[in-house]
């Protein structure tokens, strides 16, 4: 029995790792080109990395700002996580 426990966890965790997108993905699924610095990874956690994104925001003709997105990518997806202001 905990043997495989322990093969499944094993298991679970290659997935996890095999299955962590890049920033290629991450670049690919905003629809950004490859040369836009702005879109990347903050952290690479192995099973997981977190991404963010700066864009642009205009709530008037005169006031825009910039806010920065983050996603969650784990298992070949994206999760939004919310977003900030960034001036």
């Amino acid at each position: 029995m905990r043997r495989k426990v322990l093969y499944t966890t094993g298991a679970l965790l290659l997935l996890l790792i095999i299955t962590n997108p890049g920033v290629k993905e991450f670049r690919s699924y905003l629809h950004e080109s490859s040369k836009n610095t702005i879109a990347g990874r903050d952290a690479n956690f192995f099973i997981f990395s977190i991404y963010s994104n700066i864009g642009d925001y205009v709530d008037s003709p005169h006031n825009g700002h910039n806010i920065r997105f983050r996603y969650l990518g784990i298992f070949g997806n994206f999760f939004s996580l919310g977003s900030e202001n960034v001036f």
